[in-house]
């Protein structure tokens, strides 16, 4: 056991290292609590222990930081090299999708495809691994931008949301304006089941158009399949509806929900079911319903820009989370092969199967990995770590 210690203690060291580096960005909000410190380091120590494998090394890792901690410069770059990607022509199938206009299209495409096995499902992390670190490749390989996808630290301004740079005139602007007779409460029916299966979104601050920031007015074309009824000659929203992005603030999903106590909850689960039920319920969920209307939306959520620091944010927690044991918890799965396990409309009369990590995802343009392929962070292609 003596050298297997020796390599986490200097790995914690070397954690440290990265810890020192200079916060250039926002340093207001609530203070990291020293127990989700302790949870963050033993996970960043574990991770740089496991290094040398694959091509993986400190010198070739990629460090993803808070949207608030990184500096002017590289904020305006990744809002810059987003554009880029909205400016540059769709690559989908245009029989498939007619609505898909450019590269961002693309991408809100084939998740809102897939939404029905890829949520409340046990591919939801590992799809949604691969699926940031492809957008991340695509903004530097297209777009020259030289970052990684910031995470949104929704927790540290929990009490108070705007204050986080994330939400400035700069960065992706605050909420939609203001409609009286169109901020909800909303029903909304999920298409694409053979079951009908109905939810509620609250009522917000907003419900129009964003107003301010790069994104103001800012056009979408996919979606929305947020409606009370299913449109069944467009029930995933691929035809063409060019529109403003619109946003409509929830602030009790932030201030009741998304706190450094949750967090800790959340990323100090003793097992995975505790863990996931804890994330999807204390985070993920409320992380989009915090955002309202496009953000909010099940299916073409990634319309808002904002989705993408949303998502790093919750494979941050996961990650955290592998990171107390890598050997016993990077290839660890539970939850159906669909959206609560509910037979889709093309296959009413197929049973609830639990998910296996052999199991093959779809993530567009014939990329099929397996899901045990999006579990691990340092390997597979990816080499990356959370500061």
């Amino acid at each position: 056991m003596r050298p297997l210690t020796l390599a986490v203690t200097i790995a914690a060291l070397l954690a440290q290292v990265v810890l020192s580096s200079p916060c250039r960005g926002n340093s207001s909000g609530i203070p990291k609590p020293l127990e989700f410190k302790k949870l963050e380091n033993l996970y960043r120590a574990n991770i740089l222990a496991s290094l040398g494998t694959d091509g993986c090394t400190r010198n070739t890792m990629r460090i993803r930081r808070s949207w608030d901690n990184i500096d002017d410069a590289t904020r305006s770059d990744y809002v810059r090299a987003v554009k880029c990607l909205a400016a540059k022509p769709a690559t989908v199938d245009k029989s498939i999708a007619p609505g898909a206009v450019n590269r961002l299209d693309d991408f809100t495409w084939i998740h809102d495809n897939q939404t029905n096995r890829i949520h409340i499902s046990g591919s939801f992390h590992s799809w949604h691994r691969i699926f940031v670190w492809q957008m991340e490749d695509a903004l530097r390989d297209e777009c020259g931008y030289n970052g990684t996808i910031p995470y949104w630290d929704q927790a540290r301004f929990s009490q108070d949301p705007l204050k986080s740079k994330v939400f400035d005139n700069s960065s992706f602007g605050g909420d939609g304006e203001y409609l009286p007779n169109d901020h909800g409460p909303y029903n909304i029916t999920i298409p694409g089941l053979a079951v009908n299966l109905s939810v509620t979104r609250p009522a917000g601050t907003g419900g129009g158009c964003v107003k301010d920031g790069p994104f103001a007015n800012f056009q979408i074309s996919l979606g929305p399949t947020d409606r009370e009824f299913v449109d069944p000659t467009n029930k995933f929203g691929y035809n063409p509806n060019p529109r403003c992005l619109k946003r409509n603030f929830d602030y009790p999903s932030s201030r009741d929900f998304m706190t450094w106590e949750n967090a800790i909850k959340i990323v100090g689960a003793p097992d995975f079911i505790t863990f996931y039920w804890n994330l999807e319920n204390l985070w993920h969920v409320k992380s989009h319903q915090f955002l309202g209307k496009d953000g909010l939306d099940l299916f073409t959520s990634p319309n808002d820009p904002i989705f993408y620091l949303l998502h790093s944010q919750i494979d941050r927690l996961w990650a955290i989370w592998q990171g107390q044991n890598l050997e016993e918890r990077t290839f660890t799965i539970a939850g159906n092969r669909t959206f609560f396990g509910a037979p889709l409309d093309t296959a009413p009369n197929v049973p609830p199967s639990n998910a296996m990590i052999e199991d093959v995802m779809d993530l567009g343009w014939g990329y099929t990995p397996k899901i045990k392929d999006g579990m691990p962070m340092t390997s597979g292609g990816r080499c990356y770590m959370y500061e």
